[in-house]
């Protein structure tokens, strides 16, 4: 069990963490849109024709798409990594943290995706339960406390 607050990451670290993942992520969810399915004419109608009603919401049709996949795929990944020897993703390895359970063991696969699938929860809420973590003094978001998990430094 996890005591010491110096044992939570720190909100800067699993930020970091995130971005590390989603980043790459959405670059590619992006260019298969851009590539294969059109969006690259659709900002081009956009860009040219920005004061067209059906140009900005084909764009704005297609962001959100793009957003949403790719908050999806991220949450794929995770399920995946979480209960891997690495204990997280690969944003979470190189900024040196870790998801573990309320025992301090590896997240099993079904702990983690009951993690994940509980992200929806804390994103569809304006976000606020990754918010959350800024003001938890256990640094948990809405997800980690419905699964009983904690990102933790590793040592």
């Amino acid at each position: 069990m996890i005591n010491l607050i110096s044992d939570y990451s720190s909100r800067t670290n699993r930020l970091l963490a995130f971005l590390i993942d989603i980043i790459p992520l959405t670059a590619l969810v992006f260019m298969f849109f851009y590539l294969f399915l059109g969006f690259d004419q659709t900002i081009d109608n956009y860009l040219n024709r920005g004061d067209s009603i059906e140009s900005r919401k084909a764009f704005l049709s297609d962001r959100n798409l793009i957003r949403d996949i790719s908050f999806l795929v991220w949450m794929f990944y995770c399920v995946i990594m979480e209960p891997s020897p690495l204990q997280g993703t690969l944003g979470k390895h190189i900024m040196k943290v870790k998801v573990i359970d309320e025992n301090g063991n590896r997240l099993s696969p079904m702990l983690s995706l009951r993690r994940n699938t509980m992200k929806i929860l804390s994103f569809l809420v304006l976000s606020a339960g990754f918010i959350w973590i800024l003001f938890d003094k256990k640094r948990q978001g809405w997800h980690d406390k419905i699964a009983k998990t904690y990102v933790v430094n590793k040592v």
